[in-house]
């Protein structure tokens, strides 16, 4: 619930407002146990005699208004179910999607061979440059389509 000006009410809230007599009532019950509501600080502000029998005057005669808390909500729609036939049937029978197997390079140190675990290189694959990192065993993993011409690899700071 929520109090409102007569000046600022819109059409929805002038809907979903109670009347006078309930909202009086349920200001008197909430003024009697000391209970918020929003909006009532700032009528108590625009009040010459701050008491509780002037709030009950202000809503008595109409210049505010109670607030049922629908009003918040129902402007609030679900938006509506679209079922669109082409996704529907690429949800049923789903587009072939290429395998991915990783190439498997092995690097190690030249003279020792030695892995290079977690160790940083450039992967060049027709042109394109991308840094990379070594699993723990040293291995690089490549994913990259069957027809590729030209792999190259630098390694950084050995």
């Amino acid at each position: 619930m929520r109090l409102v000006n007569q000046r600022d009410l819109s059409e929805l809230e002038r809907e979903h407002a109670y009347s006078r007599e309930e909202a009086q009532d349920h200001v008197r019950q909430a003024l009697v146990d000391r209970q918020p509501i929003e909006g009532l600080e700032t009528l108590r502000a625009e009040l010459l005699i701050n008491i509780d029998s002037e709030v009950l005057e202000q809503l008595e005669r109409g210049e505010w208004w109670l607030i049922r808390a629908e009003a918040d909500f129902v402007e609030w729609r679900l938006p509506m179910r679209a079922f669109d036939p082409v996704v529907l049937e690429m949800m049923r029978n789903p587009p072939v999607q290429p395998k991915r197997s990783p190439r498997l390079f092995r690097l190690c140190v030249s003279v020792t061979g030695a892995p290079l675990e977690q160790y940083q290189y450039i992967a060049t694959v027709d042109g394109d440059s991308a840094q990379r990192r070594t699993d723990e065993l040293g291995i690089a993993h490549l994913f990259t389509p069957a027809e590729v011409q030209g792999i190259s690899m630098k390694v950084i700071a050995v």
